[in-house]
């Protein structure tokens, strides 16, 4: 039995290897003909203005218009175009990353094939894109796999100091403190990380705390933790609003009231016979033509009916014009918006499955849909067969891996109760458990952001992590079979 195990994972891991080869030599060659292409997007123009006057409102970082105002410099000195020096950056940074997060997360077969694995992560169709654009999402990526990597690094630590029997490694405060500048780095580029990137810390001092019952963890350890992430947190919740400007872009106020009207309202709005059914204290507030231009285009509705509703009555009673809005379309039409959320839930969480839906015709007006034909733009023939490819590919690897794991699953819980043992798994899901969680947390915030506004660019991290899983089960199975067939190692 254990043969079998062996030789299906061996079968599993060079197929896993050549499948991602392919994958990326198609993103080289499509990143190749993109590289000299400015991609038509409309948040591009706002960042390139904010890069003109530093002036940014409750969407946006700071870090990038910096960034951009320093390379749009350098192009002015060196008469380089300045997308040279972004993309070659941005494509940098991306590859350290992966790197990093690998290494992080266990990989231990040679150097090379921790750059393979990093290019697999880099030419992920996905973060391609978003990697030769002039958009934040690729550093916001980069910087938060790089803030994970602390994380695990920390809880690898602490699985070495317990089986040294000690409770806590030399340095107990670095890995934190790392994972913090991280954190800090990607807010300043995202500013949608400033939660997003807390969660992984709050989920890495949960760890720790819940490692006090079994005194795995010093008191004295999770104390200093605690006023460590505090410290941070305070910093980074004072120093962001004091670069942002609401309004200065004709959005209104980034709130969660007002999310929660776009995302429940947006795909109600466009017909007259239900509007005749509102109740009519919110057709007081806005005229059916009003309602009927703000439910034609997704993403438009914080520079267009909100803002108008800012406008007309002030900012606080604004607040309470849209929790009322959300909580009417969200009782009217629950199943609908159920049915649209765990649509929108799925294109996060998978979405490069997304993509072969959008190719077939299967799937709704989105910026993801918008995505995919501007990524057409450079060669409609090559992007074509990479996302046609990466998308055949994504659930061919996810099966595989699935099918090996549990054959091998079956074959080791039949050897373990032979030999009556259980081998300790709890390092394995606590490294799980921050990178999901967090995988999840960034579904769930896009997700509940905006309706119609599904954007796979937002998506990287929860879809690269399944290619993770499928590099980290290739160089299992590849490393084992090189060191059965040189016993030497």
């Amino acid at each position: 039995m254990q043969k079998i195990g062996r030789a299906s994972a061996q079968v599993a891991g060079r197929f896993l290897f050549l499948g991602v080869s392919v994958q990326i030599l198609l993103g080289i060659c499509w990143g190749v003909r993109s590289f000299g292409i400015f991609p038509e997007f409309g948040d591009s123009y706002t960042w390139l203005k904010a890069s003109e006057t530093l002036v940014c409102d409750d969407y946006m970082g700071i870090g990038y218009p910096l960034f951009l105002m320093l390379v749009k410099g350098i192009e002015s000195i060196s008469s380089i175009p300045y997308t040279f020096f972004v993309y070659t950056v941005q494509i940098l940074i991306a590859f350290y990353a992966g790197v990093v997060f690998l290494r992080a997360c266990g990989v231990t077969g040679k150097k090379i094939f921790l750059c393979w694995g990093s290019l697999a992560l880099l030419t992920f169709p996905c973060a391609m894109q978003s990697h030769l654009a002039v958009l934040p999402n690729s550093p916001g990526y980069s910087l938060l796999l790089l803030e994970l990597s602390a994380v695990i690094r920390t809880l690898r630590q602490d699985a070495v100091a317990e089986d040294g029997e000690t409770t806590a490694p030399a340095r107990p405060l670095h890995g934190l403190f790392e994972a913090g500048i991280w954190w800090a780095l990607s807010t300043l580029c995202v500013v949608e990380n400033l939660y997003l990137g807390l969660v992984p810390l709050i989920v890495l001092w949960l760890i720790h705390l819940w490692q006090l019952r079994s005194r795995k963890t010093e008191k004295k350890r999770v104390g200093r933790e605690l006023l460590l992430l505090l410290a941070m947190a305070g910093i980074l919740f004072t120093l962001v609003p004091m670069w942002q400007t609401p309004g200065s872009y004709g959005k209104a106020e980034n709130t969660v009231s007002a999310a929660m009207m776009r995302r429940f309202s947006w795909t109600h709005m466009r017909e007259e016979e239900e509007y005749d059914e509102w109740p009519e204290q919110l057709r007081t507030w806005m005229t059916w033509k009003e309602m009927r231009n703000a439910g034609y285009y997704a993403g438009t509705m914080e520079s267009g009916i909100q803002k108008t509703l800012e406008d007309r009555f002030g900012k606080a009673e604004a607040q309470k014009i849209f929790r009322e809005y959300a909580e009417y379309h969200l009782k009217t039409y629950t199943s609908d918006n159920i049915h649209q959320i765990a649509w929108d839930c799925l294109g996060y969480a998978m979405p490069t499955v997304l993509l072969q839906l959008l190719l077939d015709g299967r799937g709704y007006d989105s910026f993801s849909g918008r995505n995919v034909d501007i990524m057409m733009t450079g060669d409609p023939r090559l992007t074509e067969l990479l996302l046609k490819y990466s998308s055949w590919w994504f659930l061919s690897g996810i099966a595989v891996v699935v099918v090996s794991c549990m054959i091998c699953g079956i074959i080791a819980m039949r050897r373990q109760k032979k030999e009556k043992t259980v081998p300790d798994r709890s390092l394995f899901w606590k490294i799980s458990g921050v990178c999901v969680i967090t995988a999840a947390g960034m579904i769930l915030w896009y997700t509940m952001r905006d309706a119609g506004c599904l954007d796979y660019k937002n998506g990287l991290l929860p879809g690269s992590l399944w290619l993770v899983g499928m590099i980290l089960w290739t160089d299992r199975t590849i490393s084992a079979g090189d060191t059965e067939d040189n016993p030497e190692k």
